[in-house]
């Protein structure tokens, strides 16, 4: 009884309690009270879930609106209007009493065009769309895989593209030197045989050659009994730049029969380095060589095959001014052009999606390819067995023995000028 008596009082304490604040509250007669948290200002507004007030402060009921009219509201908000016409718009003035009307003014509407149609001839893009049908997206299958950063493999070969540019081997360079053609192919010869039993990695006999190339270019100089201190020294630059475990330099003085001493090489690479500028960066041939054999889908044999040829490439002077990226992509069609297979048979050897890929068509292939055929048809007889008797061994597929090297199609493709 207690409790209930209890709540009783405060009851009614808190009644009186509004009444007191309700009586201390001033209304002036027109105006509205401001809801708490409300919007600031004293026109009307409707709260969420609550009805319009007007100016008495009296509650204005919404009419209810039929379901009819809400669907007609929201046809006419989807649909475009028909007919556009001229808006008017009265504009009001109030002064104290009186109401000024001014005369209507035309308001213009601006129509916007929502779709823009280009004026293509439909014949243009069923052609754009059919070539884009014949490039194969290469790198599909290994977007999954974050080893061969599938994403940025275009960007790449374009920035090696740019890096062979810039550091050319001009066609020639060593006419007016003492170093002619025939000592430099006796030196590379003689190089392939040292990188054999040294059991290094192959991009270290390609950079290798493209160092003694850069170096002789620029170093007119050189004389004939400095040559093979060139060619030891750029071997182990190369070494340096591209293994783990380069050779030791007292190997190089070892395999040079001690013609130099380490003194001389370390002179050598100090010259070779400041003349380069330090910079070894220039792409291999066979850089390019690995990408054109994925997207032209290469066996094993075709991929060797190519590497043979490469191979031979470097020995010869006559081939070294080409781009690693151009003779690649004759080796690489080369390959594909003498040995064929059952799912190859009758389809064309330089598709769309490798000339897209290398930026090279096959007006431009061709032409090296006719010249490293002639290399290869000749290897035989040449002077220069190093390349040849290192792709015997059964470990390269036994590639220089191969009948196709020797084939009526590679007699033919030597033969055309």
């Amino acid at each position: 009884m207690a409790l209930r008596h209890r709540t009783a009082l405060t009851n009614n304490s808190n009644q009186e309690n509004v009444k007191n604040i309700k009586s201390t509250i001033n209304v002036v007669p027109g105006q509205t009270r401001r809801a708490a948290l409300g919007e600031i200002g004293n026109r009307v507004a409707t709260l969420h879930g609550l009805d319009p007030i007007n100016k008495n402060g009296q509650l204005v009921k919404k009419k209810p609106v039929s379901k009819q009219l809400i669907a007609v509201k929201e046809h006419h908000a989807t649909t475009k209007p028909v007919n556009k016409l001229p808006v008017q718009q009265v504009k009001c003035v109030l002064k104290k009493d009186n109401i000024e009307v001014h005369p209507p003014i035309e308001v213009k509407q601006i129509e916007c065009k929502q779709e823009v149609i280009l004026d293509v001839p439909k014949s243009n893009i069923d052609a754009f769309s059919s070539d884009l049908l014949q490039i194969e997206d290469i790198d599909e299958a290994d977007k999954t895989n974050p080893i061969l950063v599938t994403i940025y493999s275009n960007d790449i070969y374009t920035y090696l593209r740019k890096l062979e540019a810039r550091y050319p081997i001009q066609k020639g360079y060593l006419i007016g030197q003492e170093v002619n053609a025939k000592m430099r192919s006796v030196l590379i010869d003689w190089l392939v045989e040292v990188h054999q039993q040294f059991h290094l990695l192959q991009e270290t006999l390609y950079l290798t050659v493209a160092i003694i190339d850069r170096f002789l270019q620029a170093v007119k100089t050189t004389t004939k009994k400095r040559l093979q201190l060139v060619g030891v020294t750029a071997m182990f630059i190369a070494s340096k730049y591209e293994e783990m475990y380069a050779p030791d330099i007292s190997d190089f003085v070892y395999i040079t029969d001690n013609a130099y001493d380490k003194h001389q090489i370390l002179q050598m690479e100090m010259l070779m380095t400041r003349t380069l500028d330090y910079s070894f960066g220039r792409p291999l041939s066979l850089h390019f060589l690995r990408r054109y054999s994925k997207i032209g889908r290469a066996l094993p044999m075709h991929h060797t095959m190519a590497k043979y040829f490469l191979e031979q490439c470097l020995v010869h002077y006559e081939m070294c001014h080409y781009p690693p990226s151009l003779i690649a992509a004759a080796a690489m069609y080369l390959a594909f052009f003498i040995i064929g297979d059952e799912d190859n048979e009758g389809k064309i050897i330089w598709t769309n999606t490798l000339a897209h890929y290398s930026t090279y068509t096959k007006s431009d292939v061709l032409p090296i390819a006719r010249e490293i055929a002639k290399l290869i048809v000749n290897a035989e007889n040449s002077k220069y067995q190093a390349v040849r008797k290192k792709y015997v061994h059964s470990k390269h597929m036994k590639i220089s023995l191969r009948p196709e090297l020797k084939s009526p199609i590679m007699l033919e493709m030597a033969k055309l000028d």
